[in-house]
């Protein structure tokens, strides 16, 4: 459902205009003074800014210009609304960079039509933008992610080279799924000071526990922006040393572990529940069961616990 803001000081207009527009499953935020009209386009990131041009407090010129100066409510289009629009307010409103305006009182269909038409050109914008943001991000020599919701959204195709997972697992993985342990309260730190304000952007170093299962260190810079109507962090990150060399070989050991065991051992080590590595692995919480039955009849380990001591004693896990 499309977001729209309406800044309209007459308070009959203002609730008429509002019932209309929900009527078309549009989503509504009002507001009937400037200084509030603000706080809500910040909070709220609507789609489309309908503003009167003779708002109290704030006019309808300053609410723009205010608007304009900030990254993520810059790109929203913007219309006013105007008593008797002559021609010299209409040029003052388009050279300040509006979008559109409307001369009151309006028809509700115009208002309805203008809307619309200004919605699809700015989809076909963000749809350019994508396809442009795309191209750059995938072609870049540093693994990118955009990080919302404390998921991974976005990764391009470096980024998963780099961490050898696949685009598939990644997607919605929680970024603290692969940062190494020790290193998680770092990381989470620096991205709550730049979500919160303190700091503009960051840049930190951090052990990755690759697909492979090899241990990697690397270097990680991000900006939080707004992305797509959400707050988002838009990362990067690069290799700056590999720590192990395929740490988790084991060896002296003469047990037949198969490879999925192995990779189960490893993620029992972790401390991942049987559902967990199921959603990893994209296999059955049975199919888990199973795996972790075998491996404690094989190694004749009690509890997970034990199984943890046999992995790293035999060098399936490592603990650093």
């Amino acid at each position: 459902m499309k977001k729209i803001q309406l800044i309209v000081p007459d308070i009959e207009l203002l609730n008429r205009t509002v019932d209309f527009l929900k009527t078309n499953n549009f989503e509504v935020i009002s507001a009937s003074e400037g200084s509030s009209a603000i706080q809500k386009a910040l909070e709220f990131l609507p789609d489309i800014i309908l503003c009167d041009s003779d708002v109290p407090g704030l006019n309808g010129y300053e609410i723009f210009n205010t608007l304009l100066q900030i990254n993520s409510t810059a790109i929203i289009p913007f219309v006013f609304l105007m008593n008797k629009a002559s021609t010299e307010d209409v040029r003052a409103a388009m050279n300040l960079g509006a979008d559109d305006y409307l001369e009151k009182p309006f028809e509700q269909n115009n208002l309805l039509k203008l809307i619309e038409i200004r919605l699809e050109k700015q989809e076909k914008i963000i749809g350019l933008a994508d396809e442009k943001f795309n191209t750059l991000m995938e072609y870049s020599s540093d693994g990118v992610f955009i990080y919302q919701d404390e998921k991974i959204s976005y990764v391009n195709k470096k980024f998963c080279e780099i961490v050898e997972y696949t685009k598939r697992e990644l997607i919605g993985m929680s970024l603290v799924n692969i940062i190494y342990k020790d290193d998680i309260h770092i990381v989470i730190d620096k991205i709550g000071r730049m979500q919160r304000g303190i700091q503009k952007d960051i840049q930190t170093e951090f052990r990755a526990i690759c697909g492979d299962q090899e241990i990697v260190k690397f270097i990680l810079t991000g900006s939080y922006v707004n992305f797509k109507g959400k707050k988002s962090m838009i990362g990067t990150i690069r290799v700056k040393e590999n720590i192990t060399n395929k740490a988790f070989t084991p060896s002296n050991c003469d047990i037949d572990i198969t490879a999925r065991e192995q990779e189960i051992l490893q993620l029992i080590c972790k401390g991942l529940s049987n559902s967990e590595i199921a959603n990893k692995l994209n296999i059955s919480n049975r199919t888990v069961e199973g795996h972790r039955a075998n491996l404690l009849n094989k190694t004749e380990c009690q509890n997970s616990d034990s199984l943890a001591i046999f992995a790293v004693k035999y060098g399936f896990y490592q603990i650093l």
